[in-house]
């Protein structure tokens, strides 16, 4: 779909469903159906076969309640619900709804959006969001990113309203909607997102329920006046009660809003033409049993998330019922924290899924091929992403946003319609949608601790208007009938947050192997796959003198072997690693399709981006005596959590994402990386200063980390007498006006940043508003979709240095095969990926069947990586031990981040 700039959040909700459009210049905007930004989520559905939804299926309900579905949300698992003669499968029932956002949302915009963001529970398993994302692309839909509701929230109070989150801090989100309760406790990464570390939910605790004990409380006083009023009222025959049952409701409703606001209103009963007063203390009264159930359930919540001393940081209010001003007294007094609410806090989650940016959180790259044009910068539209980097992780991600899922993976393959894998992936499933499918029921994060026993339900009133929890299904044996797959629609453009790419472009310069000077130069070459290798060394043996497309080298190779990828590929975040999966893979399917004859196997370990999952792979690939070689871990905290484990069994990895530079401190003769390091990076910023900006006096601003302090080491070091001032501000500060004045103050020609995004977007905002044009340098923390937009247009210019070799300039036409291969575009770190597998690669070649062997060749290993051009030659700690490690530098440009340069070596 061509990007027109506009950005779809949808809050699918259990009673109401609402959804926020965000306009190619940030501006946001809720739609609205019937007059109200709350969509009833109910259908209906016509003797005629056609099925309505909104305040349209709640008026025809009526007449015909066997014909009403009040809830689908809640009969997702079920595969299919009778609706009046015919069972209507429960995908349609939400394409329904959601085919109604998205003509709304084209009508408001005057085009379709091209990125969608749908919200879930945290708990939903693969299985419902799966749905959830097929019935988006059957109503019209582009294949939409998906995030857990509580992370939605989450990311608008941090983004929005400015909440103060620290990295490692927790938040509470109560959300009070009106047909259920959750509550979720979050935690802040270190790539600015949040993961959920434990969700409570009562399904039968809402604002529905406080209406019905309002009803329940009028009834109290008029049940047994004048007749069978009452009766009427509660349980209408006719359309006239049907009417006035209505009217009572919604009087109730509205008299329960206004008391958020109010101190006392009336409510209006039918057909006794009587307006009844009610106070706010009175509604307290008859919602206190609930509130008390929803505040207990948030208590068991955070107990079960483990927390031991760690305060919650924050506590957030988010559904329409959350405005009841009982709720956040009765939670400030369970937690001694105030909590933070807005005005319309129905809006939160559809609203915080716009603030997710595509899965690293990184900005989209415009130049792609391909792409549609701009309404803005005129140029091809192409957006970008992966996820953020787990706990602990390098920071990659948005400033606020935990990465939502691409169309909800399952079983480590992310849904999307017209993905296809090889033919030959047995391990990957099909996507398909059956009754039949079981549903799993998702892991507890943490170990459950003994819960306190909360107090009984108490009793619901028996209403039959205006929606019943129950819906009223025919008196007809239901006959299970298995939903069938939805038709797949060609892959989109735009797949997984990842940009279109064009064809790939011819790499300057072959490579070449030279032989003379003692030194045995080998060339592998394998449908397409091209590595120059230094063969010297007392362990690699000898080899062919020159190169061949089909014969392997004349020493005898290891054939048989495997080479694992251990890293994330599943759930929430995941899209970063399935490219980097999917690039080893599509290495070791190019080398065996060259050599039928000496083969070699792939093998996945899926750590899921947590310690404990990274811990457990790690044993498994040692535990696998073919495992030779593993590319990754990707994230910090897998790396530090695997790495123990595979130097113990010194099986060697390749790591083609962390720069971090504590990761080669860590003394394991196995940890090598593909790209360069954060000091890499940090030279690479200053040599960009220097040699092109061309700075006589440079400001460096850095922040109170060991990744701050790298940067203005190492910058200071490449501009030597041409460093300036240096400015030092915290991770926790919100106000940089000082830091802004002793740089303005200065006089500087350039500023270099050295901090993580969030701090980056309020710092170029200040700064930009001081002195609008100097130019900064910042490093690939700044990478992110949050800082383009969140600066609200202040970055326009600001140059982001990063590792990552654009897919669109790979060699070993990299870009095509994993399109033709995969069906989706090539992204960030997977020619690094792609490279990293080839060096494994090459030591099969070469022989090396054993991990000590293999160990022994990658220290003297020296080659030239077929995707990304880069050398590759490892230094005692596992760095890039070249002068060149191909740092590229990205220019913000309107809403995205254009190539700028390779950035020559300082």
């Amino acid at each position: 779909m061509a990007d027109t700039g506009f950005r779809l959040g949808i809050d699918f909700g259990t009673s109401n469903t609402v959804a926020v459009l965000r306009w190619p210049d940030g501006r946001t905007k809720p739609l609205l159906f019937d007059g109200s930004p709350l969509l009833p989520s109910a259908v209906y559905a016509n003797a005629d076969g056609s099925i309505l939804t909104g305040r349209d299926a709640v008026h025809s309900a009526r007449l015909q309640p066997h014909r009403f579905e009040p809830y689908p949300k809640r009969r997702v698992e079920e595969g299919t619900v009778w609706l009046g003669e015919r069972e209507v499968p429960v995908a349609e029932l939400v394409t329904t709804v959601l085919r109604r956002v998205a003509a709304e949302a084209e009508r408001v915009a005057g085009a379709k959006p091209a990125h969608v963001m749908i919200t879930h529970p945290a708990t939903w398993p693969p299985q419902r969001r799966q749905t959830l994302s097929q019935a988006a692309v059957a109503a019209g839909l582009p294949a939409p990113l998906l995030s857990a509701e509580p992370i939605a929230a989450a990311s608008y109070f941090v983004g929005t309203v400015g909440t103060h989150v620290p990295v490692g801090g927790i938040a509470v989100v109560y959300d009070f909607g009106a047909g259920t309760f959750d509550a979720s406790v979050v935690r802040r990464n270190a790539g600015g997102g949040f993961d959920v570390l434990a969700s409570e939910g009562l399904p039968d605790a809402g604002g529905l329920d406080v209406d019905a004990a309002v009803v329940a409380y009028l009834g109290r006083n008029f049940a047994g006046r004048e007749g069978d009023q009452w009766r009427r009222l509660t349980n209408p025959e006719t359309e006239a009660d049907r009417r006035a049952a209505w009217q009572l409701w919604e009087d109730a409703r509205l008299a329960k809003e206004m008391l958020s606001r109010a101190a006392t209103t009336y409510v209006h009963v039918p057909l006794f033409d009587e307006s009844v007063p009610i106070g706010r203390e009175q509604l307290e009264q008859l919602a206190r049993p609930i509130l008390d159930r929803t505040v207990t359930a948030t208590q068991i919540a955070v107990t079960s998330a483990a927390l031991g001393d760690r305060p919650v940081s924050a506590v957030f209010l988010v559904g329409g019922s959350s405005r009841i001003p009982l709720a956040a007294t009765l939670l400030h007094r369970a937690f001694g924290l105030a909590p933070t609410a807005i005005e319309q806090p129905e809006l939160v989650v559809a609203e915080g899924a716009l603030h997710l940016a595509p899965p690293t959180g990184r900005a989209p790259v415009s130049g792609a091929a391909g792409g549609a044009t701009s309404p803005i910068s005129g140029g091809p539209v192409a957006t970008s992403g992966g996820p953020t980097s787990g706990a602990g992780g390098h920071e990659l991600s948005g400033d606020v946003a935990a990465a939502p899922v691409s169309a909800a993976p399952v079983s480590g393959q992310p849904v999307s319609p017209g993905f296809s894998m090889p033919s030959n992936t047995p391990h990957l499933p099909p996507l398909i949608q059956t009754s039949a499918m079981p549903v799993v029921a998702p892991q507890p994060v943490h170990p459950q601790p003994q819960r306190p026993v909360s107090p009984p339900p108490p009793q619901r009133p028996t209403v039959a208007f205006p929606v019943p929890r129950q819906p009223v299904m025919p008196q007809q044996p239901v006959r299970p009938v298995p939903v069938t797959a939805m038709p797949a629609s060609p892959a989109p453009t735009w797949q997984g947050g990842y940009p279109p790419v064009p064809p790939p472009k011819k790499r300057r310069g072959g490579l070449v192997a030279a032989i003379g000077g003692g030194t045995l130069a080998l060339l592998l070459i394998v449908g397409g796959i091209v590595w120059a290798v230094n063969r010297g060394g007392p362990d690699n043996g000898g080899g062919g003198d020159g190169p061949s497309d089909q014969a392997l080298p004349a020493v005898s190779p290891a054939c048989g072997h495997k080479i694992a990828y251990l890293g994330m590929s599943s759930g929430d975040n995941s899209d970063d690693g399935v490219m980097m999966r999917n690039s080893v893979r599509l290495a070791i399917d190019d080398f065996n399709a060259a050599h039928s004859n000496c083969k070699v196997e792939f093998k996945e370990f899926d750590t899921t981006g947590t310690d404990d999952g990274s811990k457990a792979k790690a044993q498994l690939a040692v535990d696998d005596k073919e495992v030779i070689g593993v590319v990754g871990p990707v994230y910090d905290n897998e790396i530090l959590a695997a790495g123990p484990i595979l130097e113990k069994a010194n099986l060697p990895m390749i790591t083609p994402f962390a720069p971090d530079e504590k990761l080669a401190k860590q003394g394991w003769a196995t940890f090598h990386r593909a790209i360069g390091s954060d000091v890499d990076q940090a030279r690479a910023g200053g040599a960009y200063i220097k040699n092109t900006l061309k700075a006589k006096k440079t400001a460096i601003v850095y922040d109170d980390s060991d990744f701050g302090t790298i940067g203005r080491t190492e910058v200071s070091n490449v501009l030597g007498s041409a460093t300036g001032v240096s400015v030092s501000i915290h991770q926790t500060d919100t106000d940089f006006a000082s830091a802004v004045k002793q740089v303005t103050d200065s006089g500087p020609d350039a500023v270099y940043f050295a901090g993580v995004s969030a701090d980056g977007i309020n710092f170029v905002k200040a700064l930009r508003a001081a002195k609008a044009d100097l130019p900064i340098v910042g490093s690939d923390k700044l990478f992110t979709q949050s800082f383009v937009t969140k600066t609200e247009g202040k970055a326009e210019g600001v140059i982001v240095t990063c590792p990552c070799v654009p897919s669109k300039d790979a060699g070993a036409d990299f870009a095509s095969k994993y399109q033709g291969t995969f069906g989706a575009q090539a992204s960030y770190y997977g020619p690094e990926a792609y490279d990293a597998t080839g060096v494994f690669l090459a030591g099969f070649a070469a022989g090396k069947g054993t991990r000590e062997n293999m160990l022994s060749y990658m220290s003297t290993y020296k080659g030239k990586g077929a995707a990304t051009g880069r050398e590759i030659k490892f230094d005692a700690r596992g760095n890039l031990d070249t002068a060149d490690k191909l740092i590229w530098a990205y220019k913000v440009k309107s809403t995205y981040m254009v190539g700028d340069s390779l950035i020559a070596p300082a």
